[in-house]
């Protein structure tokens, strides 16, 4: 008699542990009280949940996933891309523009102007117009200084502000905070004083001597398109 010949079972492939960049999206993720597919609906449908998934476990390497991709997962996890590429450690080819002037930054809301050494979360990204001696970018989400003249600035219109410059000039426009908050506004010298007037004259001007001038607004940037508006 011979003794049956027993099969040895395979042994299961050890699961690979997801690289760190893919477990620090997940863990960003699951502090905002996101699942993947709230991440998919804000993203606009660039990606499916499968997609979300295999990103989170490494699958899918995070560099060739696509800018346009990599740009919607950042502001559904309420990152700018530097910051993404901070927390993942992932090179995204973005600057940190933070240290120098010439480069890109992160654009934050114009209530930043408020404490702009500690600007909270950013909401886009944009490279800095040349020469800024000490940049800060912040979204005009106002529309004080909407109007006809040269000076006119259209809400959602990105500010490109040199902090260095806060010697009020006739005729330049500046962002500056007063008991009311941030302002974007043109010193401008009248009969009365000094003031900063805003370009939308449904606003009451803002006497020079109320007001702490953050910085000058060098150069606007803003995608508004005459011929599609």
């Amino acid at each position: 008699m011979y003794a049956p010949i027993m099969a040895t079972p395979k042994a299961k492939p050890a699961k690979t542990a997801p690289p760190s960049w893919a477990l620090k999206l997940k863990m960003r993720r699951l502090e905002l009280g996101k699942g993947q597919e709230d991440i998919v609906a804000q993203t606009g449908d660039l990606m499916t949940q499968a997609w979300v998934s295999d990103l989170e476990r490494g699958k899918v390497e995070l560099p060739n996933a696509g800018f346009a991709k990599v740009v919607a997962l950042a502001r559904a996890l309420n990152w700018s891309l530097v910051e993404m590429q901070r927390a993942t450690g992932v090179d995204l080819g973005v600057m940190d523009a933070t240290l120098v002037a010439e480069g890109s930054a992160d654009v934050y809301p114009l209530s930043a102007a408020l404490n702009p050494d500690e600007p909270g979360p950013a909401v886009d990204h944009d490279a800095i117009a040349p020469g800024i001696k000490k940049p800060l970018l912040l979204r005009a989400d106002t529309d004080e200084m909407q109007g006809t003249s040269a000076a006119s600035i259209r809400p959602g219109s990105i500010l490109h502000i040199d902090r260095m410059e806060t010697t009020p000039v006739e005729g330049r426009v500046y962002v500056l905070t007063d008991r009311d908050g941030p302002h974007v506004r043109l010193y401008a010298t009248t009969r009365l004083g000094p003031v900063f007037r805003a370009e939308n004259r449904q606003y009451e001007d803002v006497p020079a001597a109320e007001a702490h001038i953050v910085g000058r607004v060098v150069s606007v940037a803003t995608d508004y398109d005459p011929n599609l508006n």
